[in-house]
């Protein structure tokens, strides 16, 4: 069981890397829009602070996954409610972008169901 968990964090991991390469890709696409003059300056530096928030919540995440300790749960299910829990307090209490938690369960979800097929 504990194999389950440690490797359920790696890919992990890997799937908040690809996140996070997505929100650097959408800064770049927005400064390119901004610099061809399709989007004022208030708008590009509200976007870019939200991409930027965005950021800042998955090094926050990142930090979460740091302090798991996989054999502190009886099961990967536990696990993953816990990491949740952490990071949705995380958001509200911190006042960061909360869109940023629909992509985070996503990815919880998506990495969950990938285990879940595996050990069928």
């Amino acid at each position: 069981m504990w194999a389950e968990k440690e490797n359920f964090l790696i890919l992990l991991r890997l799937e908040m890397r690809d996140l996070a390469q997505d929100v650097k890709q959408l800064i770049n696409q927005c400064e390119q829009e901004h610099s061809r003059g399709h989007y004022s300056a208030n708008i590009f530096m509200q976007n870019l602070a939200t991409f930027q928030n965005e950021l800042l919540a998955l090094n926050s995440f990142e930090r979460i996954l740091d302090h798991i300790n996989p054999e502190d749960f009886n099961s990967l299910e536990e696990m993953i409610g816990d990491i949740r829990r952490r990071f949705h307090d995380l958001v509200d209490k911190h006042g960061l972008v909360s869109a940023i938690k629909i992509y985070i369960d996503r990815k919880l979800n998506k990495v969950a169901a990938y285990f879940a097929r595996a050990m069928a």
